[in-house]
């Protein structure tokens, strides 16, 4: 099949660079220099799409079909309709010379099945490169010339404000306006921006986008110099991006009506300074400069969201200062329920928990059904209002301990498990949980950019892009379980985390099985210590109403507790 790719960046370009005649053109090629029959010949058509990268529909399927080995050529008018960035070009031909295609352009009068062709693509697509990056300088130029001027550039106005088509310019929302105001007053009395997102969440007031409010997005919101009449262009990378130097910055004063009073403005970011200041002084470290044991490691069961590190609580006579932790999703909304967790509450828990399954490694060869083996794991009475294991993850552990599954048959292989294999298992394994984090972070900062940025994303392109990455996730998810499985069915040698766990133990001279004073026991242990020791053996613990409902370790076994009632 030969493939023939047009776009132009707009729904309307002149003649030479319009849809029909970039198609005209190549099926006339096709027809008269290739002699090929334009039954054979595919049409890839992106309208109004840009050529700095290659987020184009039309431009993927075809990457498809190429990847595919079902491409032999590829015609294109001229090469900046394909591309018009280096680095994206030279990846997309790297596919085309793997796969073994031609790639022709009309406009240049080259094709790549000759090495002269070939050097030449090269030499143009430098200066193809660089005619870009120039006419961004120019555009660049351009807008700070306008901001110096006062004049707005184009950005999505912020919350309070709308856009006066006539006049060119923001002006004060009717809607948003009053409840823009009524922020100011309230911070002024409350002096905490988690009190007013919890007032506009709860009284649906919607961000600008419709989304809910965030603490982050009521201070973005108060700190806004537009509010009292400033314009502030140049101030970031991108919108979420890195903060430029200041004497980059294009600071106009008195450009807007303001919307709230100036004196105003400046007494609400005088307190906000203030706040963030006590923070941070009186010799105490910020929260996160601390050791936080199960920082990172714990998940909210009602909504999936992690814990983040809420504080420090006070220091207990023996000298043991727990964490407390709280649900990320109750600081960005608040309709998660979930209240928050101490590390009294869980540390206990935990701890005796682990002790107790390096216990049964060591008895292994005493349990004899999987009814055994949760009598043994809850036997301390720390677990006493738990009513039992849920059967999936007590299964797989019985199997994991003695080699015989619950329909009696052998898992473990005669052969020993060579280490490089089980190195191998595991490497992938880490990889996929990391793919799988990196999906999650990136859907989280999609969702952020949709709802939240100053920069308009329409809908259409954020369902495509959240159902990448969910589809991405989920391919991660499910060749993770299947490594999972298969590391699971491994010799019970292979449970390193366990041997690990065991020798943590024994060199705080602990012995596995009998109940652990976790309390005493932190206080005798380096907090890095334990917090690595944590790290080693877990993947991660749920959490509800503070309870521990789930642990999974570090090799994915996952243990569910059942409560009683």
């Amino acid at each position: 099949m030969i493939a023939i790719y047009v776009r132009v960046s707009t729904g309307y370009q002149v003649d030479k660079d319009s849809l029909p005649f970039q198609k005209k053109e190549l099926k006339a090629y096709c027809k008269h220099i290739l002699h090929v029959d334009l039954s054979q010949v595919e049409i890839f058509e992106d309208a109004g799409r840009s050529g700095k990268n290659t987020k184009r529909p039309a431009y993927e399927r075809m990457m498809e079909k190429v990847r595919a080995g079902l491409v032999s050529h590829v015609l294109v008018y001229k090469i900046d309709r394909i591309s018009r960035n280096l680095v994206d070009f030279s990846l997309m031909y790297d596919d085309f010379k793997y796969n073994r295609v031609t790639f022709i352009s009309l406009n240049e009068q080259f094709d790549t099945s000759s090495a002269i062709g070939e050097a030449v693509l090269k030499i143009i697509l430098v200066f193809a490169e660089l005619e870009r990056k120039l006419t961004s300088e120019r555009v660049k130029d351009i807008m700070i010339g306008r901001a110096t001027e006062g004049k707005w550039n184009g950005a999505r106005v912020p919350y309070g404000w709308d856009w006066d088509p006539d006049a060119e310019q923001p002006v004060h929302s009717k809607i948003e306006a009053p409840y823009a105001r009524g922020m100011y007053e309230m911070y002024l009395k409350v002096r905490s921006t988690g009190k007013i997102r919890d007032y506009n969440n709860s009284h649906n007031i919607p961000t600008k986008r419709g989304g809910e409010w965030t603490s982050k997005t009521v201070s973005d919101f108060l700190r806004n110099p537009m509010n009292k009449g400033d314009y502030r262009y140049n101030y970031r990378e991108s919108a979420r991006g890195r903060k430029k130097p200041e004497d980059e910055v294009i600071y106009q004063e008195g450009v807007f009506e303001p919307l709230v009073d100036p004196e105003v403005w400046e007494r609400v970011n005088r307190i906000i300074d203030d706040n963030a200041s006590k923070r941070n002084t009186g010799g105490l470290h910020p929260i996160m400069k601390n050791c936080n044991v199960f920082a990172g490691l714990i998940q909210c069961a009602d909504c999936g969201s992690g814990f983040q590190v809420v504080k420090k609580d006070r220091r207990r006579k023996n000298g043991f200062a727990p964490s407390m932790y709280g649900c990320t999703s109750r600081f960005r909304k608040i309709h998660c329920p979930a209240p928050n967790v101490s590390e009294v509450q869980i540390g206990p828990f935990v701890i005796n928990y682990i002790s107790a399954m390096v216990y049964a490694t060591k008895e292994r060869f005493k349990i004899h059904s999987p009814a055994a083996l949760e009598s043994m794991l809850l036997s301390d009475p720390i677990f006493a209002n738990i009513a039992g294991i849920e059967s999936q993850g007590l299964n797989e552990t019985f199997a994991l301990l003695t080699g015989v599954s619950v329909s009696g048959s052998a898992l473990w292989r005669t052969d020993p498990v060579k280490q490089s294999d089980t190195a191998a298992t595991s490497s992938e394994i880490e990889n996929l949980k990391k793919q799988i984090q990196k999906y999650n972070r990136a859907k989280e900062r999609l969702e952020d950019a949709y709802y939240f940025s100053d920069d308009a994303m329409s809908e259409k392109e954020y369902l495509e892009k959240k159902n990448k990455f969910d589809a991405a996730r989920v391919a991660a998810e499910n060749k993770l379980k299947e490594l999972t499985e298969v590391q699971i069915a491994s010799h019970v040698n292979d449970s390193g985390f366990m041997k690990s766990a065991s020798a943590f133990l024994l060199a705080h001279q602990l012995h596995a099985g009998v109940h652990i004073e976790y309390r005493d026991f932190a206080v005798t242990v380096e907090e890095e210590s334990l917090k690595e020791f944590m790290n080693l053996v877990l993947d991660h613990i749920s959490v509800k109403d503070r309870r521990v409902v789930e642990i999974v370790f570090s090799n994915g076994l996952s243990h569910r507790f059942i409560y009683w009632e």
